[in-house]
């Protein structure tokens, strides 16, 4: 991924005046080695007017002793640039190779049916090493458009950080055999300053944008804006830039300002861009801007970081569908093969539960009343339950080991006394909220895991969620509805991309909540039926099968939805494993 932006005069060791400090001038060497054997490797030749010389101090005397490395003969330098790179800056900068075969497939979806390929413009605002300019060129020669018209006339990037700019100006350079025209590359900041950093732009805007732009969430202090930032993109983006929002959701934002109408925008996105908070506000800007047509998502890990990634496909101008419902998560769903549940307005768990959630306090304020269980069992303590411990319709306290408070446990329980005496007054409601029937709800699970608390003992430890009914006979019901494969696949297609681990599900009390209740009462009681033998006897694979035949009527839900739910967590012998099997 490109750099983060920073301002111009105090980014990435270059000052004021365009001199390298010693660090960026090592940077720079280090890609100008390897554009030297790269040029060397595929018999092209570097023109003698290269920034990337400028910044390096000289091209460098790569001497003929020097081992050369197998390349490919249209490789690019974003691989050397990541090297060149330390640690530190890659993580505050978000600077990752793009894979070439991703740049070539997301290029792809922007470029096809856009039009004759000698006149496709083509803009990449972030572009670093310059991956997907570089596809973008490889894309419109296999169409037609001469090499040398292709960094002449069709290809625009930017980015802030110089030694960036020069390795993808030097990776068109080996392409082409000549350099872009000035103006074309710029050392500019186009999040910030929109389409202005390109006075020669094309007048109706970008056939495409394309572009893998940094990744800064506002939890990191290395990626945090500060204040004077914040303000100003805000003053160019309003309401779209809260407290948490990632720069790289503001790139689809200028994305479409500098897209034509009917043009693509094709940026590769974190996938917190579909479900979080508060990138509502970015996915409401854009629907206003354009039309979501697809989605890109990856199933694989793309990038060395750890950071799950998608690509929203968006067409610009008129003709779009303002505020097409849930179309970011409907796109994402069907990308990575989430079942479409369709559910009837019947009402919603919010009807007969409330669900509880806690936070730091609570999580704190139990932690000096934790211990151990007694070793003759006799012990007064409530048990402690972590979404370690939740299965499927089952809980493995006392039989599996458990974190809490930085450690390990064998049985832990709240000792009640103590809590009283040294809790906080959010930990003690906390507990007295909790200790009635209810049903505990894992987080960060493939599928809803929950286990029932029929005499309401259990205390759960945050981040579990307690769905607490309002009338304690509606229990078996509401565990049915929340454990049933739909409410799954319901959960995953309403905030994907937003959990911690890949394919899983993040839960959280709205979304809870909300969750849709069945339509077929009788089909519905005989699941809860299944739920209470499930969860009263022995886990028997016929239970579990009595379960899914009625939550399946329950819901009218096809039975792909069950084979779906039982692939994702992982059944054997007609049941879910469970984490002791």
């Amino acid at each position: 991924m490109p750099p983060a932006r920073r301002n111009d005069g105090d980014c990435h060791g270059i000052d004021p005046a365009g001199v390298a400090s010693t660090d960026e001038r090592d940077r720079a060497r280090a890609v100008a080695v390897a554009a030297v054997r790269l040029a060397r490797a595929t018999r092209r030749r570097l023109p003698d007017d290269l920034r990337l010389w400028e910044l390096a101090g000289g091209r460098p005397d790569v001497g003929d002793t020097v081992t050369e490395p197998a390349l490919a003969a249209d490789a690019d330098l974003a691989a050397a640039l990541e090297a060149a790179t330390g640690p530190h800056q890659r993580r505050a900068n978000g600077l990752h190779v793009t894979p070439r075969w991703l740049a070539d497939r997301l290029v792809a979806r922007a470029l096809e049916g856009l039009g004759t390929a000698p006149a496709v413009t083509v803009c990449d605002p972030a572009c670093g090493g310059g991956a997907f300019l570089v596809a973008a060129a490889r894309w419109l020669h296999r169409r037609g458009a001469e090499r040398r018209r292709v960094v002449r006339h069709l290809l625009w990037g930017a980015d802030i950080d110089p030694v960036g700019l020069a390795a993808a100006e030097a990776a068109l350079a080996l392409w082409a055999g000549e350099v872009p025209p000035p103006g074309r590359l710029v050392v500019a900041d186009a999040l910030a300053d929109g389409g202005a950093v390109w006075p020669d732009r094309p007048g109706a805007g970008f056939h495409a944008v394309v572009g893998n732009p940094p990744f800064q969430s506002q939890l990191g202090r290395a990626t945090a804006r500060t204040p004077d930032q914040q303000a100003r993109l805000r003053a160019r983006y309003g309401p779209a830039v809260r407290a948490y929002t990632d720069a790289a959701w503001l790139f689809l934002l200028a994305g479409c300002e500098l897209a034509r109408p009917g043009g693509r925008v094709v940026l590769v996105e974190p996938q917190s861009l579909v479900g979080a908070r508060d990138a509502g506000a970015v996915r409401s800007g854009v629907d206003e801007r354009a039309r979501l047509l697809d989605m890109w998502v990856d199933e694989r890990a793309v990038f060395a970081a750890s950071v799950r990634v998608c690509a929203p496909v968006l067409e610009v101008g008129p003709g779009r569908r303002n505020g097409e419902p849930n179309a970011w998560s409907e796109r994402f769903a069907a990308a990575v093969g989430i079942p479409r549940v369709q559910t009837p307005a019947t009402g919603t768990i919010a009807d007969l539960a409330q669900v509880i959630a806690g936070f730091r306090d609570e999580y704190y304020g139990l932690v000096a009343a934790v211990r151990e269980r007694s070793p003759d069992g006799d012990d007064a303590g409530a048990p402690l339950i972590t979404s370690g411990l939740i299965d499927w319709l089952g809980c493995s306290w006392g039989r599996r080991p458990a974190r809490f408070a930085k450690r390990a446990w064998r049985a832990p329980v709240v000792d009640l006394d103590e809590l009283g005496e040294t809790g906080g007054r959010a930990a003690r409601r906390w507990v007295a909220r909790a200790r009635v029937p209810k049903l505990l709800v894992a987080t960060q699970t493939r599928v809803l895991e929950a286990a029932v608390d029929v005499g309401g003992s259990w205390v759960p430890s945050v981040p579990v969620v307690s769905v607490v009914p309002h009338d304690p006979a509606d229990l078996w019901r509401v565990a049915a509805a929340v454990v049933s494969p739909a409410a799954t696949a319901w959960l995953l297609g309403r905030a994907p991309g937003t959990a911690l681990a890949r394919g899983a599900i993040k839960v959280a009390a709205p979304d809870l909540l909300a969750l849709p209740l069945p339509a077929d009462l009788g089909a519905w009681d005989e699941a809860a039926a299944a739920v209470r033998a499930l969860t009263t006897g022995p886990a028997a694979p016929a239970a579990c099968d009595r379960f899914l035949v009625a939550a399946v009527a329950a819901y009218a839900t096809p039975p792909s939805l069950t084979a779906w739910w039982r692939e994702r967590a992982h059944t054997r012998a007609g049941r879910p494993l469970r984490s002791d099997d």
